[in-house]
Parts: structure tokens; sequence; C-alpha cells
């Protein structure tokens, strides 16, 4: 799933799925430093042993990593989660039980799709003025 993120300068469109998510937020929240998130003492966060993107991972326990990382972030607010607006946050698409796809970006077909869509406008607008 392809989804625009907060970058280090500036956001960036990656293939995203569970674990490369988890490794983004570290990265984030390490200023973008993968020598940091190596280094990361914050064993108490959720996503700690999940930081390193690597080795077998237990997918439900991703799961719960995120969801529990999410709470924490909103302060233990369940309805915060749901209504959360860091669309940017590499972690946004797991927050729930279930994958929200509605930020995902369909890059080729969008510019097509928006390319026809002003096409058709104009020629509509050519229509009506004769």
């Amino acid at each position: 799933m392809k989804v625009k993120i907060a970058g280090k300068k500036v956001p960036k469109v990656i293939d995203i799925n569970r674990r490369k998510a988890i490794r983004e937020k570290c990265l984030n929240c390490s200023g973008f430093s993968p020598k940091e998130v190596r280094d990361c003492d914050h064993v108490n966060c959720g996503l700690y042993e999940f930081r390193l993107g690597r080795g077998k991972q237990n997918a439900k326990a991703r799961d719960k990593a995120i969801r529990e990382y999410c709470m924490w972030c909103t302060c233990d607010q369940r309805t915060e989660v749901r209504l959360c607006m860091a669309k940017d946050c590499p972690l946004y698409a797991y927050r729930m039980t279930t994958t929200d796809r509605s930020i995902e970006i369909h890059v080729s077909s969008e510019k097509r799709h928006i390319r026809h869509s002003s096409e058709k406008k104009k020629e509509t607008e050519y229509l009506s003025i004769s």
C-alpha cells in the first residue's frame, strides 16, 4: 500500500506494511537517524522490539504494539485513536484492528483520472459556450 508520510525534510511516498510502518515511526522519533534507532533506550515503548524491522516477528504482536503505541499517543482515548488526524504518521493506516486504506495513493491511475476529467471539463465548457 503506497502512502504519504513525514520524511526528514519533505513528505515522502512509500510502499508500506506494518513492519515498515514501525521502522519509519522509530526513524521519525529518532530524528531520522538509523544509529539512534539501533541504540534506542526506550524499552517501555510498545514498538521497541520491532524497531529494527528485521528478523522473525509475530504479526499479531506487531498489531498489538501499534495499537498500544496509538493508545499511548492519544492518552488512552479509544475514540481519539479512531478520530486521529495525523495522516502523515506511518502507523495511521494500522491504528485500528483493520487496515485503513483511505490514505492509500494510486499514483498512476490517479494522474490519468485527473487528466481525463479535466479534459472532459474543458470539452463541456466549450460546448456550453457555443
